[in-house]
C-alpha cells in the first residue's frame, strides 16, 4: 500500500510539474483518469480519501511555506483560535508525582464554577483513574463538546475524603491579552495573538489600567492570526487617512487604511516590543506603527511571514490553507522572507534570524523612508527594530534550560505549597507589587528546587540564580494574586527587553528622538 501511494504521488506531481504544455482542464482531467483507472481496474481494492488527502499535501508542499492542507482537527482549532475559544472546563494542569495537578482556573469556567481550585489534584474522569496516564490521554479524557457532561474526582489539601463534581464543558474563551498591568505611568498590555476579539479586548485592558501617560505593546512570541483584528488593532494607533497596509494580489493590490477618524490611541506614546518570533498579524501592527512614525520598535527582527492566506473548507469537513496576496507595509516594504517554492523544510528550519547580532543583517537590505520623519528603514524580510536589544548577556546554562524545560520550579512550588499558609502571607503581602517588594524566598523552597534539579547553586552563574529565584517567586505570586502577578514580578526584576521599553517610554526626549532619527 506504502509503495502504491508513493507511485501514485510521484506521478500525480509529476503530471502538474510536467504538463505545462497541456490545458488546465486537461491537467485535471489527466489527475482524474489516474483515480478512476485505479477504482476501476487496479488489483486490489482501495480506499481513494488517504491517496487524494496524500496528492493534496504533495501538490500543496510544492507550492509557497505556508500554503498547507488541514485535517478535521486542524480545521476545527484554526477556527477556535480565530474565535479565541475551545471547549472544555477551564483549567491548566502539570502531572507531578503521577497525579494531575491544577495549576489555575479561568474565569467564567465550569471549573471555577464548579470551585475546583489550585493545586486539586484530579485523580479520576468519569469514574476511571487517572494516576499514572499521560498528558496527551488525559486531555482527551477532559475535553469534549459543549454541553457534555463528565466526573471529577478531587483529593484535596486538608480535605479527608475525595470530592466528587460533576459538571458541563462549555466553549472556553481566551483572551488575545495575556497580561496587562502599569508601572507607574506606564502602561504594559502583552498580546499572545490575534484573535478576531483582540482589539477590542486590548482597548479594555488599556481602560482598566486607567490614567497612563504611554504604552508598552508585548508582541514577542505572538505568531498572529486574524488579519482584521490586526487592522482593528491598529486603527486604535493611527490618524485619519493614515494607511495601515496594503494587500498585493495577482492582479490587483488593495490598500487598508480604513481611517474615517482619528484613533482612540492616537495621541499616546507607543513602543512595541518584537523578536524572532513575532509573526504575520504581529509585523501588521508594527510595520505601521514603525512606517508612520507612530511609535518605537524595539527587540529583534521579527519572524517575516507576510503572506496571506484564505482557508477553503471542504466537503467532508477537511480543507486547506491557500496564500492568495502579500502584504506590505505602509512604506511598500515586503514583510515576507525569502524563500523557495516547494523547499517548505529548509525555509522552517532556516535559524539564521537568530545568528546574526541584530537578527537580520542589513547588508543589501533594501531601504525605504518612514511616511512622516523619512528615517531610513529597511525591507528584505521581518521588520527590524528602531532600537535592537543584546539579550546575549542573560543566556541560561543548559542545566538551567533544561529545569525550566522539565517544569522543575512547578513541582518544587507543589510541594511547598503543601506546608505553607498561603492566607498568612497574602495578609502580610495584600499586593502583588507588596509582595514583589517585600517577600524573600524560603530555604526550604530553594533546598527543594536545588535538589530536584540536580546541581547547587555553586553550580551555576549568578544570572542563572537571579532567574531561578524570579521564577520561583512568580510562581508563587500567580497562585496567590493572579496570572498578572506572574509577569509582572518576572518583567521588573528580570524581562531586560520590558525594561528597556518602559525605559523608552518614559523618557520623552530619547523617544522623539528616535521617532526622528536623530539617535541610532
Amino acid at each position: 500500500m506504502k509503495h502504491l501511494l508513493l507511485t501514485i504521488l510521484s506521478f500525480v506531481i509529476f503530471t502538474i510539474s510536467a504538463s505545462a504544455q497541456l490545458t488546465e482542464q486537461q491537467q485535471i482531467q489527466k489527475l482524474n483518469l489516474v483515480y478512476q483507472q485505479i477504482r476501476s481496474i487496479y488489483v486490489d481494492d482501495v480506499s481513494l480519501e488517504p491517496l487524494v488527502e496524500e496528492a493534496i499535501r504533495a501538490t500543496l508542499s510544492e507550492l509557497d511555506p505556508h500554503s498547507t492542507y488541514l485535517s478535521k482537527e486542524d480545521m476545527e482549532q484554526a477556527r477556535n483560535r480565530l474565535r479565541g475559544e475551545y471547549a472544555g472546563i477551564g483549567i491548566k494542569y502539570i502531572t507531578h508525582n503521577d497525579t494531575l495537578v491544577v495549576r489555575s482556573v479561568m474565569d467564567n469556567s465550569p471549573a471555577e464554577r464548579a470551585d475546583i481550585r489550585p493545586f486539586d489534584r484530579i485523580v479520576a474522569v468519569d469514574n476511571s483513574s487517572i494516576v499514572a496516564l499521560d498528558l496527551e490521554s488525559i486531555a482527551e479524557l477532559l475535553k469534549g463538546e459543549p454541553n457534555s457532561k463528565v466526573k471529577l474526582q478531587i483529593k484535596r489539601r486538608n480535605t479527608p475524603n475525595n470530592i466528587n463534581i460533576n459538571l458541563k464543558r462549555a466553549n472556553i474563551e481566551t483572551s488575545a491579552v495575556s497580561t496587562a498591568y502599569r508601572i507607574g505611568d506606564v502602561g504594559y498590555i502583552a498580546l499572545s495573538s490575534f484573535s478576531k476579539p483582540a482589539a477590542s479586548e486590548f482597548y479594555a485592558a488599556y481602560k482598566a489600567l486607567g490614567d497612563i501617560k504611554s504604552i508598552v505593546v508585548d508582541l514577542r512570541d505572538n505568531g498572529g492570526g486574524s488579519m482584521t483584528a490586526a487592522i482593528d488593532l491598529t486603527s486604535l494607533f493611527l490618524k485619519k487617512g493614515e494607511v495601515i497596509m496594503y494587500n498585493e494580489y495577482r492582479t490587483r493590490e488593495e490598500c487598508f487604511d480604513k481611517k474615517r477618524e482619528d484613533g482612540i490611541l492616537s495621541d499616546i506614546p507607543v513602543v512595541v516590543i518584537i523578536n524572532e518570533s513575532s509573526a504575520s498579524a504581529s509585523e501588521i501592527f508594527a510595520g505601521a506603527i514603525q512606517d508612520q512614525d507612530r511609535g518605537v520598535i524595539i527587540g529583534h527582527t521579527s519572524y517575516g511571514k507576510g503572506l496571506v492566506q484564505r482557508v477553503i473548507d471542504l466537503s467532508d469537513g477537511t480543507g486547506f490553507t491557500l496564500t492568495v496576496a502579500r502584504y506590505k507595509t505602509p512604506s511598500g516594504r515586503i514583510i515576507q522572507r525569502p524563500y523557495k517554492m516547494g523547499e517548505r523544510d529548509a525555509y522552517h528550519s532556516d535559524m539564521a534570524r537568530y545568528m546574526h547580532p541584530d537578527s537580520i543583517g542589513h547588508s543589501g537590505a533594501p531601504l525605504f523612508k518612514t511616511l512622516k520623519h523619512g528615517r531610513t528603514i529597511y525591507g528584505g524580510g521581518g521588520i527590524i527594530p528602531d532600537v535592537y536589544i543584546d539579550t546575549d548577556h542573560i543566556r541560561l546554562s543548559e542545566c538551567v534550560a533544561a529545569s525550566v524545560m522539565n517544569a522543575t520550579i512547578e513541582h518544587a512550588i507543589i510541594d511547598f505549597w503543601d506546608i505553607i499558609d498561603a492566607k498568612a502571607i497574602i495578609d502580610v503581602h495584600p499586593t502583588m507589587e507588596a509582595f514583589n517588594q517585600a517577600y524573600e524566598l524560603d530555604a526550604p523552597l530553594l533546598d527543594n528546587f536545588y535538589q530536584a534539579a540536580g546541581y547547587t547553586p555553586n553550580d551555576i552563574s549568578e544570572v542563572d540564580k537571579e532567574y531561578i529565584n524570579t521564577l520561583l517567586l512568580a510562581t508563587m505570586a500567580e497562585h496567590l494574586y493572579g496570572s498578572n502577578a506572574r509577569y509582572y514580578i518576572y518583567g521588573i526584576r528580570f524581562d531586560y527587553m520590558q525594561r528597556q521599553a518602559i525605559n523608552i517610554a518614559t523618557n520623552n526626549l530619547v523617544y522623539n528622538n528616535i521617532i526622528k532619527g536623530e539617535v541610532k
